[in-house]
């Protein structure tokens, strides 16, 4: 009973870390869209690299977290 009680917190934690992780990669994505948007406008092609960069860096991070959290979720 207790070993159920401890999968079960154990299985919520990482589905709740998992859930952030996916809003933090949405939110990401619309960042994406925005600066591209603006970009249009603008057409600051460098600003847009830097801007972009510093953001394809942190969905790469937030995709493998994501990764290896749907992996430990389908492990339960």
């Amino acid at each position: 009973m207790k070993n159920k009680l401890k999968d079960k917190e154990e299985k919520f934690a990482i589905s709740s870390e998992y859930r952030e992780n996916l809003k933090q990669t949405i939110q990401v994505l619309q960042e994406q869209v925005d600066i591209t948007e603006q970009f249009e406008e603008d057409k600051d092609i460098d600003a847009m690299k830097g801007k972009i960069g510093d953001l394809v860096a942190k969905h790469e991070q937030l995709d493998e977290q994501s990764h290896r959290l749907s992996k430990l979720l389908l492990d339960i």
